[in-house]
């Protein structure tokens, strides 16, 4: 009779914690953005955003900020896109996934989902910063410097409508002198200026 009970109560245990680890993968699935509608998603994302917002604008705290709570910003910026693709706000998600990569040094990447926003979103409202940051990850960071891709996403930025005058000559004077990098073009930009004085 004894063992009975006891073969009793160690199914019930076992039932018991298979349950809890069927409870904890599904919450593990939720917590990637899996379960989640549209508005959790987005308030998840801008709860992540409030919390590195606030931590930046303490001086000291700021240089604390461990790269993986930007890459929780990531991961759930992509959640968003991957679930809702073809969303208007999916195209802020692949342009702030942009943003954070650059920010992390990971430029690769960076220009993997600036590239994603300019051929899923072509009418992206802030298409001129990204098309200007994705000019300068290559002509900056990319090693051996790419002029064919400074270029693509200079002449980009000049078929836009919309940008302003000043925008159009300084990418046109940008364009005319491609074969310096962009330090040694603000060098020459600030000799000629200095001249014209």
């Amino acid at each position: 009779m004894i063992n009975k009970v006891l073969f009793l109560f160690a199914l019930l245990l076992l039932f018991s914690s298979c349950k809890n680890g069927a409870s904890e993968k599904e919450d593990a699935l939720k917590n990637k953005g899996v379960g989640l509608s549209r508005n959790e998603l987005k308030a998840s994302i801008k709860q992540m955003e409030d919390s590195i917002t606030g931590l930046l604008q303490n001086k000291d705290r700021k240089k604390l900020i461990p790269s993986l709570t930007y890459i929780e910003l990531i991961n759930r910026l992509k959640s968003y896109y991957q679930r809702f693709p073809n969303d208007p706000y999916s195209s802020q998600c692949l342009f702030n996934i942009h943003i954070q990569y650059s920010s992390l040094n990971a430029n690769e990447l960076a220009i993997a989902y600036g590239d994603t926003l300019l051929s899923k979103f072509p009418n992206f409202p802030n298409s001129d910063l990204l098309l200007e940051s994705m000019a300068t990850t290559y002509d900056i960071y990319i090693v051996p410097r790419d002029t064919t891709n400074v270029r693509k996403y200079y002449t980009l930025l000049l078929n836009l409508k919309g940008i302003s005058s000043q925008k159009r000559k300084d990418t046109q004077e940008r364009l005319k002198h491609i074969e310096l990098g962009l330090f040694d073009y603000i060098t020459y930009q600030s000799k000629h200026q200095a001249k014209n004085k």
